[in-house]
C-alpha cells in the first residue's frame, strides 16, 4: 500500500508541463527517491483525468481510457512508498467527480496540490491556449468573455480558480493536505517553482535536473494573433481532435511559433485591476479555508501595477499588417526548416526499416536455419556434457 498519494490537479499554464518533464524523464530516479509515477507514461494520467471527468467514453479517446483510474490506482496501490499523479485537467472535474477519484485509493493519505499563478498573467496565457486549440476569438473578445460571463468564461473560471478547485478537490481531503504551490514572478530563478512543488513531496531537489526540463513556451502577440488568423483562414479544414492537434498546435504552434521575439500580451489597465480584485478575493478565499501555502500569497495577486510591460501589446488583433507579414514569413522559414527536419528524419527511418527487413530475410534463409539448428545442437551436447 502507498504511503501518501499526491493528486497534482492543475491549473493549466502554471507550469505543470515543466514539472511533468522532471518527473518523467528522471522517473527512474524519482522512484529511487520513493516515488512513483503509475502505469507507463504521461499520457496515461491525461486519460485518466478524462476518466476521473467521466468523458472517456468519448470518441476522441481510445477504448483503454474507459476504467483507467482504477488502473492508476491499483498500480500505485501496489508501491511501498509515495505516488504521484499530474495532470492538469484534473482541475476541471466537480466535486463529485473529485470525491470519487480520492476515495478510490481506500486507506492512502491523499494529498492535493493546486499550482496557481496570478491573473494578469493567466488570463493572456489561457487565451494563447484556446488560439493552440483552433479558437479564432480576439484577445479583446477573450478577456470581455472571462469578466462578463461569456463561452471562455466557464472553462476559464473552472480551471483557473483555485479557491475552487481546492473547495472541489478538498471535500474528502483535510486542509492541511492541501497543498496551493505558487507561481513565482517573471524574472526568478527558474527552479524557483520546482523546489517548492519537490518540499511538498518530500524530495531533495537537488538530486533532479531541472535545468534542462522543457516548458509549454508562451507565444508573442505577433506570434499568437498571427496563429489566430491561421484558425481563421483554416476554419474546419483540419479536424479538432486530430489533424489539427497533430499538425497546428504540436508543429507549427509549438516547434515553429514558440519562443520566437515579439510583444508580451498583456491586459489593459482596467482589466488588470479586474485582475487584482478578482485575486485579491482568491487569496482571502484560500486562506478561509486553511490550506497549506507553498511560496508567497502575495504572488496569486500579481503586482498591483496600472503600468502595463514594456512594449506589451494590449489589443493582438490591432496588430499592423506589416508586422504580421514580417511574423508570417519567418514563421514559414521555420516550417520548411522543420519540414525538412522531418523529411531527412523519415527518410532514415526508412532506411533503417529496410535493413532491418533484409536481416530478417537472411535469417530466413534454409542455409542461415540450418546453421541455427547446428549451434543449437552444439550447445545443448556441450551442456550435457558439462
Amino acid at each position: 500500500m502507498a504511503r501518501r498519494v499526491f493528486l497534482h490537479v492543475g491549473s493549466p499554464k502554471t507550469g505543470t508541463t515543466y514539472l511533468q518533464d522532471v518527473f518523467w524523464s528522471q522517473r527512474a530516479l524519482a522512484e529511487d527517491e520513493g516515488l512513483l509515477l503509475p502505469l507507463d507514461t504521461f499520457h496515461d494520467h491525461f486519460l485518466a483525468s478524462a476518466d476521473v471527468r467521466e468523458i472517456a467514453h468519448q470518441a476522441r479517446f481510445p477504448p483503454r481510457a474507459i476504467g483507467i483510474w482504477k488502473r492508476v490506482v491499483d498500480d500505485g496501490s501496489r508501491w511501498h512508498g509515495d505516488v504521484l499523479v499530474s495532470h492538469e485537467l484534473l482541475a476541471a472535474a466537480s466535486a463529485e467527480q473529485a470525491a470519487h477519484a480520492v476515495q478510490a485509493w481506500i486507506d492512502a493519505e491523499v494529498h492535493v496540490v493546486v499550482t496557481a499563478r496570478d491573473l494578469q498573467r493567466q488570463i493572456p496565457a489561457e487565451w494563447q491556449e484556446h488560439v493552440k486549440h483552433r479558437s479564432s476569438t480576439t484577445f479583446s473578445e477573450f478577456v470581455r468573455e472571462v469578466r462578463d460571463g461569456g463561452p471562455a468564461s466557464r472553462w476559464f473560471w473552472k480551471v483557473q480558480d483555485s479557491a475552487s478547485i481546492c473547495r472541489r478537490w478538498g471535500g474528502a481531503v483535510p486542509p492541511q493536505n492541501i497543498h496551493v504551490v505558487t507561481v513565482p514572478p517573471q524574472g526568478t530563478a527558474r527552479d524557483v517553482l520546482w523546489r517548492r512543488f519537490a518540499t511538498v513531496l518530500g524530495l531533495d531537489p537537488d538530486r533532479f535536473d531541472a535545468a534542462t526540463s522543457s516548458a509549454n513556451s508562451s507565444l508573442s502577440a505577433e506570434r499568437a494573433e498571427l496563429l489566430r488568423r491561421v484558425n481563421q483562414r483554416l476554419n474546419h479544414r483540419l479536424p479538432m481532435p486530430g489533424a489539427y492537434v497533430e499538425t497546428v498546435k504540436e508543429v507549427f504552434a509549438k516547434r515553429v511559433l514558440s519562443g520566437s521575439p515579439g510583444s508580451p500580451v498583456a491586459l489593459s489597465d482596467g482589466d488588470r485591476m479586474y485582475a487584482v480584485e478578482r485575486s485579491l478575493e482568491r487569496v482571502a478565499d484560500l486562506q478561509q479555508q486553511g490550506v497549506d501555502i507553498v511560496g508567497d500569497a502575495t504572488e496569486l495577486i500579481g503586482s498591483g501595477t496600472t503600468e502595463p510591460r514594456a512594449g506589451a501589446s494590449l489589443r493582438p488583433e490591432s496588430i499592423p499588417d506589416a508586422a504580421l507579414l514580417d511574423a508570417g514569413v519567418e514563421a514559414l522559414c521555420a516550417l520548411l526548416e522543420e519540414y525538412n527536419t522531418q523529411r531527412r528524419q523519415l527518410a532514415r527511418n526508412n532506411r533503417a526499416g529496410r535493413q532491418l527487413q533484409e536481416q530478417h530475410r537472411q535469417v530466413e534463409t534454409p542455409g542461415a536455419v540450418a546453421g541455427l539448428k547446428a549451434r543449437y545442437g552444439s550447445l545443448v551436447k556441450a551442456l550435457r556434457n558439462a
